[in-house]
């Protein structure tokens, strides 16, 4: 197994103050970030094992290969903590040498340059973590892999990433159930991706029904928060509680149709 390496913090702030000199730089399909700094003064070695490659499927057109990267590159980094995957150190060298070919077109700037300085914000929040916090954490190209994996990860399913495929089937899923609350316990987030995928036909198969479903379904859980402490119950209670709510919405939606059925 290899050590991981991270960027030093004194790169890092010089590289996130020179987005907008740099911009450039980020159009271009080599790696370019070794050619500005000195091994010495670029990384540091972590300890941390990689237990696999860290080379990520590149996405084809409109398949971006979320899924299957998320749950290969967690495998790779299985032994990072929650803590390190913190660190914006780990993430802007990933982006910017390791996995920039897949940043490239995963994530390509030029198609924000019509404005220089929305490419610019654009280049920040997918390529550096502007803080350790969850919206900029899920944000950032290669960080949202490794968290989405690891807070839909449960080892006592037969397939244990088999809520990852959940999370990362919409983007509006990956937002109304991450983005809002990554501080959450792990078991709300599995409970409600659970309560989705038992609840398939109802919620998962596309369309904006669905889509207005799932909404309702997290803010009523966010509201639940208010009476109780989510952290504290179980992926069966969690599901409990979205299972009478969707009773509701699925009641709420058979009476505006027969309103609408007429006589």
């Amino acid at each position: 197994m290899s050590s991981l390496a991270i960027f030093k913090s004194t790169l890092v702030n010089a590289l996130r103050s020179s987005i907008s000199a740099n911009l450039d730089k980020y159009l271009l399909n080599d790696a370019w970030v070794a050619e500005v700094s000195t091994k010495t003064n670029r990384e540091m070695q972590t300890g941390v094992e990689v237990a696999g490659p860290l080379g990520l499927a590149l996405p084809e057109d409109s398949n971006h290969k979320d899924t299957e990267n998320a749950i290969s590159f967690h495998k790779a980094l299985r032994h990072l903590t929650p803590l390190q995957a913190r660190d914006p150190r780990l993430w802007t060298r990933l982006a910017h040498i390791e996995l920039w070919p897949y940043m490239r077109l995963r994530w390509p700037v030029e198609k924000h340059m019509a404005n220089r300085e929305r490419a610019a914000r654009f280049v920040e929040a997918r390529y550096f973590v502007a803080q350790s916090q969850s919206r900029a954490l899920l944000r950032h190209g290669i960080a949202r892999l490794w968290w989405t994996a690891q807070l839909s990860h449960d080892p006592d399913r037969g397939n244990p990433y088999e809520l990852t495929a959940v999370l990362l089937s919409t983007l509006d899923i990956t937002q109304q159930i991450v983005e809002r609350g990554m501080g959450r316990a792990n078991n709300i987030i599995r409970g409600f991706l659970a309560f989705l995928l038992s609840n398939s036909e109802v919620l998962l198969t596309g369309g904006d029904k669905n889509r207005v479903r799932i909404r309702r379904l997290a803010k009523h859980l966010n509201m639940h928060g208010g009476v109780c402490v989510l952290d504290l119950l179980s992926q069966a209670e969690v599901m409990e509680v979205l299972g009478k709510e969707l009773a509701r919405i699925l009641d709420s939606e058979r009476a505006d149709s027969s309103k609408d059925t007429p006589a």
